[in-house]
C-alpha cells in the first residue's frame, strides 16, 4: 500500500495504548466470569477451584482474540493532507474533504469518533492523546474565519 507523506497532521495507533486496553478488558472479564462461576459453585455446592481455572482459561481465550486484533489495527494511519482527512488501513484508503467533518469527539477508552455531515462515523482507536487529537481535527475542520472587507 502506498502511503503519502503527511503535510500537516498524522496519527497512528500505539501498541502501549492497545495493550493497556487489552489488560483492562481482560481484568474486567476475569472478574465478571469469576463472580458468575463462584455464585454457581455456591448454589451447586461445587468446589470453587474449578471456577478459578475455568475463568482463567476463558479470559485467556478472550485476551488472545483481542491481541490478534493488533494485526489489523497497527496498519491504520489517519492524516490530514491537502484539505482532506485520509484513513489508510489494510482495506485501502478513505478520503474525506475536511468540509465534510461535522464533529470530532474523544470518547471513553481512548477513542476519537469523527462524525461526518452525512451521519457516517469514523472511529480512531488506540491513540495516545485522544483529547488533543479530537481538538486538532475540530480545528482543522473548522471553516476559516470570514474577513470583513474594509
Amino acid at each position: 500500500m502506498d502511503r503519502i507523506e503527511p503535510d500537516e497532521l498524522s496519527w497512528a495507533p500505539v501498541r502501549r495504548v492497545f495493550l493497556r486496553r487489552v489488560l483492562i478488558r481482560s481484568a474486567m472479564t476475569f472478574a465478571a466470569l469469576l463472580a458468575v462461576v463462584l455464585l454457581f459453585a455456591i448454589f451447586a455446592t461445587l468446589p470453587a477451584g474449578w471456577g478459578l481455572l475455568g475463568a482463567a482459561i476463558l479470559t485467556a481465550g478472550f485476551a488472545i482474540e483481542d491481541l490478534l486484533r493488533w494485526r489489523n489495527a497497527r496498519a491504520d494511519l489517519w492524516q490530514i493532507s491537502d484539505g482532506h482527512f485520509l484513513h489508510d488501513d489494510i482495506d485501502g484508503r478513505l478520503q474525506v474533504p475536511l468540509s465534510e467533518i461535522a464533529d470530532a469527539r474523544h470518547q471513553f477508552g481512548g477513542r476519537v469518533t469523527v462524525r461526518l455531515h452525512s451521519g457516517q462515523r469514523i472511529v480512531m482507536r488506540y491513540l495516545p492523546f485522544p483529547a488533543e487529537t479530537a481538538a486538532q481535527l475540530r480545528a482543522a475542520a473548522a471553516p476559516p474565519p470570514k474577513r470583513d472587507p474594509q
